[in-house]
């Protein structure tokens, strides 16, 4: 990994707090998904402790996860620029693109992020999100021959 890649990990980060708490309970989880479609990855909320998010950021950064699922960040999670609304100080959105649902979902439920990483950022939580999957959007035909295919290569 890169140092921007590392960078961009800890702002991305410090900037956000996810806030999904792991159960005392097991919940069986529906793991069928679709292998074909790229998929978006939205986490958007409101960071609660920057600081051990910074600490989980690190520890997300250095494993393989991402890489191992071939995700990436789309953008940076804090706003350009406000066009609507007042959004707080803490609040933002991030997207991650996948190459699908499968590799987003197996990124999620991955056993090394249940039990390493994702508990630094719970218990109290460090912050309060959302995190949901999208199905990509098709290119619009005015856009055709615009932009370049965001196909993933096969393996």
């Amino acid at each position: 990994m890169n140092a921007v890649t590392k960078v961009a990990l800890v702002l991305f980060y410090l900037a956000l707090g996810l806030n999904q708490s792991v159960g005392a309970d097991h919940i069986d989880i529906d793991m069928t998904c679709d292998s074909e479609k790229p998929v978006i990855m939205l986490v958007a909320g409101r960071t609660l402790d920057a600081e051990r998010m910074r600490d989980y950021a690190i520890a997300l950064g250095s494993s393989d996860l991402y890489p191992n699922a071939r995700g990436y960040y789309l953008n940076i999670p804090r706003p350009l620029r406000v066009l609507e609304g007042e959004p707080d100080a803490d609040d933002v959105a991030l997207m991650v693109r996948f190459p699908s649902e499968c590799s987003a979902v197996n990124f999620w439920y991955d056993d090394f992020y249940q039990t390493e990483i994702k508990p630094m950022r719970l218990n109290p939580s460090a912050g309060d999100y959302v995190v949901t999957l999208y199905n990509e959007a098709e290119l619009p035909p005015y856009m055709a021959g615009k932009v370049g295919d965001n196909a993933f290569a096969s393996e």
